[in-house]
Formats: C-alpha cells, structure tokens, sequence
C-alpha cells in the first residue's frame, strides 16, 4: 500500500514537471485564491479501507493558493498552484463494549501544504490535489464504562503515539464561477491512514491501536483571480 502510493505520488508530480515544460510560459497569469471549507467526515480504523461506515463528525479549513494559470483557448485553461492553509479533522470512533457505549475522538489542528491542478471551461472547475497536514496542536478523549479522560497532546506526544504524525491527504473538488472571480463548490478529502507506534505509550487508554484515516466530504467557497504577467502585453 505505502510502495502504491509513493509511486502514485512520483507519478503525479512527474506529470505535472511534463505539463509545465510545454506550456508557452509567455502567455501565463499570476493566479492568487483564497478557499474556506466546510465538510462531513468519517474515520475507519481499517487501512486498506477508504470509506468509513458512517459519517459523524465535522471539518472545517481554508487555504491560500498561488500559482500560475495558462490559457488554452478563449474559455479553457490550467492552474497550477501551491496550497497554504489550516484544517481541522476530527476522528471520532464508537464502541459496543460488553453492551455499552463507548466513544474515542481525535481532534488534530494543522497547517496544510500542498499542490494543487485546476481545469476551468467556462464557469466550470475541476481539480485535484493533495500533500500533508503537519498538526500543531491536537486533544484526544475516550469515554467508555467506568473511564472518561480528555488530554491534550503535544507534538512530542503525537512521535510517540504514531509511527508518523505527518497526515498525507488527497483532494478532488468541482467548482462554479460566479460573478468571474468567486467559486462554490463541492469537494472530497482524504486523510491516508496513521499508524499507531507498538508500545505502551498510553496503552492502557486506547481502544483502537491499529490505524485511523477519514474521509471528508463537503463544501468550499472562495475568490480566485488571474493577473496577467504576459511578456508581451501591452
């Protein structure tokens, strides 16, 4: 799975490197955006799983884009932008244990980085992406029959909970223009899985010690504008 997807990775970036080199960089705009995101999210414990059984919880983000877009005709052309941003996930968890509800909830605050590709035909946006969460600041709780605890968790606690703390998403969105330069649209998320260290660093408070990963599913608005830098233009 991890060989899959770092491959997937290179192939990615390899093509958009490909993309880039046969543009007529003449003829590019300065593209600058800003998106705020509002989503449904669901977490799994099963790695070789992407969605979760249900929905449960709610994220929320924005970013800040900048990049470069190439025009390919009168209405069509590509963006090509680094992502700068905050998202907050929330990985919630619901137990029976011996007849009895149980709850484990992750709450993880980071700062996004990332690329992003855009089509746009017209009106129309289609874009995909991704890169990695870096937390700043996360809280875990359990409540379960005869035990309640909250903590709050440092970047220190995080290494030696997780084999990795870095969270590697992908994301896919459709957008619509309206009035030229602002977008609503509907976008999906995906948080790779984050597998647990195996030792008894607070063993005896997890339930799940395998992995967690969500799925996100929700809206974003924002402002996106192009200024043109054509060589040429006059």
């Amino acid at each position: 799975f991890i060989v899959g997807f770092v491959l997937r990775k290179r192939i990615f970036f390899i093509s958009i490197l490909i993309l880039i080199a046969s543009l007529n960089l003449n003829a590019v705009n300065l593209s600058l955006g800003f998106t705020s995101q509002f989503a449904i999210s669901g977490t799994t414990t099963n790695s070789s799983k992407i969605f979760p059984a249900n929905f449960r919880d709610f994220d929320v983000g924005f970013n800040f884009s900048i990049g470069i877009n190439q025009p390919i005709s009168y209405s069509m052309s590509f963006s090509i932008l680094a992502d700068l941003g905050y998202y907050h996930d929330s990985y919630g968890l619901k137990y029976n244990i011996e007849g009895k509800r149980a709850i484990e909830e992750y709450q993880f605050d980071s700062f996004l980085i990332g690329g992003y590709g855009r089509f746009n035909f017209g009106f129309l946006s289609l874009g995909a992406g991704g890169g990695v969460k870096i937390p700043v600041s996360a809280s875990y709780k359990i409540d379960k029959p005869s035990l309640y605890r909250s903590y709050m968790l440092t970047f220190g606690d995080l290494n030696d909970i997780f084999e990795k703390v870095f969270i590697s998403y992908l994301r896919f969105s459709i957008d619509f223009s309206i009035f030229n330069y602002f977008l609503i649209g509907v976008y999906v998320n995906y948080d790779f899985p984050i597998h647990f260290q195996d030792n008894n660093y607070m063993s005896d408070i997890l339930i799940n010690k395998s992995s967690i990963s969500s799925l996100d599913i929700g809206i974003q608005f924002g402002y996106y504008i192009n200024l043109n830098i054509d060589k040429n233009y006059y």
